[in-house]
């Protein structure tokens, strides 16, 4: 049985075409001009284009001659074609891929991706964090910041009761220090960046006073602590690698490669933007939870602090983080903490 199908055959080398007609059997592939035989080929010499509906069949010669069918649904019998092909020509795996599609992309934005790269942020040299974490305080000083109006002796007290918590932890002391400033936007806040820095507001040692005076001390030492536990769970660093992945496979995705290189230079911009996951809060708590007793401290100063921002209506530990753990959860879980 053989298949007869008028088109178009590009010589190598040459964008003229002329038209012709080929004849295909089970073996072999003839090419016919103006009745006679212009050229005769084994069928397993020639390669096939991927049949895509609604796109012509290009049969290429191994002499570089092109044929091209003015039927665009006609297909060579013996072609299998590629794994693309064969699911193009098949109803149910049309169908299958609109439904697969979407699922791979979930499972690669939620699942692959973040896994790789919480894995890759081990891999980074100190340099990286250290760089990340100063481009971020600059940031943070210039559009968040100023400089805090408690008294001297107040900073000099956070800034033992610090130094206390990294003797303790056998902290690189160079590596961690704390700042306090005044913020009109974060309000009672604490936060932590990669390189170690942590800073925490007026507002919030004015919050934890108001709440019990008498707890203070231990109340910013949870807070202390869960801050350090952010830095020791690279937190940061996995926000940014995560967000940098998720844009890698949709620039793939899209073939818009241009801005994956502008992702990597406002990185800094994102890590101060982010909000920390719940199951990096949840790790933070551990973190504060199990070193306050090392400290000399009850794990209720971690409940204390939480019930201070509950207490004050701030609803979240920090104010520019939305994914926290609810504040009545963290403080149960303080509360049952052994």
């Amino acid at each position: 049985m053989s298949q007869i199908v008028d088109g178009k055959l590009y010589q190598a080398g040459s964008t003229r075409s002329c038209a012709v007609k080929l004849v295909v059997t089970e073996s072999h592939i003839s090419i016919i001009q103006d009745g006679a035989e212009y050229g005769a080929h084994n069928l397993n010499s020639i390669s096939l284009s991927d049949a895509i509906p609604g796109v012509a069949t290009e049969v290429r010669f191994e002499n570089g001659d092109m044929f091209i069918p003015n039927d665009k649904s006609w297909r060579v019998q013996r072609q299998t074609g590629s794994l693309l092909s064969t699911l193009e020509s098949h109803k149910v795996s049309v169908f299958a891929s609109i439904i697969l599609a979407p699922l791979l992309i979930y499972w690669l934005i939620m699942v692959a991706m973040p896994a790789l790269a919480s894995k890759s942020v081990d891999w980074l040299p100190p340099s990286v964090p250290n760089y990340m974490g100063e481009q971020s305080f600059t940031i943070l000083e210039k559009a968040f910041l100023e400089p805090s109006e408690l008294d001297e002796p107040t900073q000099q007290h956070i800034e033992q009761l610090f130094s206390n918590a990294t003797t303790a932890l056998n902290l690189d002391k160079q590596r961690y220090q704390i700042f306090t400033y005044q913020s009109a936007y974060f309000g009672a806040n604490a936060l932590a960046l990669p390189d170690g820095t942590v800073i925490v507001t007026d507002d919030l040692i004015t919050q934890l006073r108001e709440y019990n005076e008498n707890k203070l001390d231990s109340m910013l030492m949870a807070i202390i602590l869960h801050e350090i536990g952010h830095v020791e769970g690279k937190h940061g660093m996995r926000l940014v690698a995560q967000s940098l992945s998720n844009a890698i496979v949709f620039a793939l995705l899209f073939g818009d490669l241009e801005t994956v290189g502008e992702l990597f230079v406002g990185a800094s911009s994102t890590l101060v933007q982010a909000s920390f996951s719940r199951n990096m809060e949840s790790e933070a708590d551990d973190f504060a939870l199990q070193h306050l007793a090392e400290l000399g401290y009850s794990p209720s100063a971690f409940a204390d602090a939480m019930d201070s921002f509950d207490a004050n209506g701030s609803g979240d530990f920090l104010k520019y983080l939305s994914s926290h753990p609810a504040i009545k959860e963290r403080i149960e879980k303080a509360k049952r903490f052994k």
